[in-house]
């Protein structure tokens, strides 16, 4: 039974029970928690051999500057990676080390602030153990899943994430769709004859194919959720890439996107006890590569994740945990790493609206986000991307994993090509995508 802060109480029997934690992670963690607090430490607890070099100094010099001249929010991310790698490799070698699954104290100290300040959660000090830090979102969202009871039935949206239904198969949890509207919304009444107890929805928020965002939709989703004992899992990596379309181009508006994030403050504050919120650092400050994902939780739901982990992984990334550590903080303190990103995103968008406008699949409710597009294609999706890329080595997604069956669509990322001034090899992809499909 979960306690609510407001008094009343809400199940949450979709959990597995929690297995007790592996062995070798919970010494790891004890140890690691004692050497934070500066404690005596006598360590005989894993094979950390990356622990052996830990008192020698390895390199004689290191010296990484950020770029004069960069765009702002580049130089913070690039000012903030250039100090965890000088913490962790040249001041002395932790990087060579393991640390604990789920994370360590300080740097689910800050996630913790990311969630209290940037989804409004009225989360305490005290509520580390309702944190965890990941090798990336998709580790994260694959976890999340994985601690629900087998034979539980997940909810999720006709359109999303295409990693999700291996996921659920394989872990012996029930895949229901939900039907969409033709703007692309929920289908609220489909939605309401699908409900049982004890279900949780899964869904991306902004949605990953479609760009589709509605603060409305999920409100809606967590409340019908919680008037059935259900929960939620919200994966929110685009949080940060909510841009505005206009009737013929797309536009970053920063008031814009401040003010749809206060909305989904309010859909946090009201309904996080019943929720699992993932997120990642991997599409706000651009470091995809590096694998930093966040999640909260209910003790219970985090506690089951963590033992996952503990399981298949015996350390974090270290190194790229050192480097989150840093660029968080400096996020926290001066959001502004995703605005550059915005603005590429609004203007590559704008080039599709302007080229192939009449085969995009877009939102129609004004608002646009993650990083991708979906256009409608003239036969089956996988079959038209296998064409593609075997015929004019034009490389899509096929619509058919996301959409959960046939469909004539494929997926296009906004980013996998790199940005010059101009964006020329964009706008050159961009044409020859169009001569395929006319």
């Amino acid at each position: 039974m979960l306690l609510l802060r407001g008094g009343c109480s809400l199940p949450q029997d979709y959990l597995a029970p929690t297995p007790p934690p592996p062995a070798i992670r919970e010494a790891m963690a004890k140890a690691a928690e004692r050497k934070e607090k500066g404690l005596p430490v006598y360590d005989f607890s894993s094979g950390n051999v990356g622990a052996l070099p830990l008192k020698l100094k390895l390199f004689r010099t290191m010296q990484i500057e950020a770029e004069e001249g960069v765009p702002e929010g580049l130089r913070l991310i690039a000012e903030s990676v250039a100090k965890g790698l000088v913490e962790c490799l040249y001041e002395k070698p932790s990087g060579f080390a393991y640390s604990p699954t789920g994370g360590t104290t300080p740097i689910k100290q800050s996630v913790l602030r990311y969630f209290r300040e940037i989804h409004g959660l009225p989360l305490t000090d005290d509520d580390l153990d309702r944190i965890l830090v990941t090798a990336g979102g998709q580790q994260a969202m694959a976890v999340s899943l994985r601690a629900l009871k087998p034979g539980t039935e997940v909810l999720m949206l006709r359109w999303d994430y295409s990693p999700i239904p291996g996921i659920l198969k394989d872990h012996g949890l029930k895949e229901t769709r939900v039907r969409l509207t033709e703007e692309l919304a929920l289908d609220v009444s489909d939605l309401e004859s699908k409900l049982g107890q004890n279900q949780v929805f899964y869904l991306s928020m902004p949605n990953n194919p479609t760009g589709y965002t509605s603060v409305e939709d999920l409100e809606t989703i967590a409340r019908l959720m919680e008037e059935h004992n259900g929960g939620v899992i919200w994966d929110a990596p685009y949080l940060f890439t909510i841009i505005r379309l206009t009737e013929n181009k797309a536009v970053f508006d920063r008031s814009f996107l401040n003010e749809i994030h206060e909305k989904f403050r309010n859909v946090g504050r009201r309904h996080y006890e019943n929720m699992c919120i993932l997120s990642s650092l991997s599409k706000t400050c651009l470091i995809a590569g590096l694998r930093v994902g966040m999640a909260t939780a209910s003790k219970q739901w985090i506690a089951n994740m963590n033992a996952i982990l503990g399981r298949e992984n015996l350390s974090s990334p270290t190194v790229s945990f050192t480097i989150a550590k840093h660029l968080l903080d400096a996020f926290l303190e001066r959001p502004i790493t995703h605005e550059w990103t915005c603005e590429v995103l609004a203007s590559r968008l704008t080039v599709l609206m302007e080229e192939i406008g009449d085969h995009l699949i877009l939102p129609r409710n004004g608002v646009f986000g993650a990083l991708y597009a979906l256009i409608k294609t003239p036969e089956d999706g996988a079959s038209f991307s296998r064409k593609l890329v075997e015929e004019k080595g034009i490389v899509t997604v096929p619509g058919n994993a996301f959409y959960g069956g046939p469909v004539n669509a494929v997926r296009l990322s906004l980013v996998a090509t790199p940005w010059t001034e101009g964006d020329e090899v964009w706008v050159d992809s961009v044409r020859a995508l169009k001569a395929a499909l006319t």
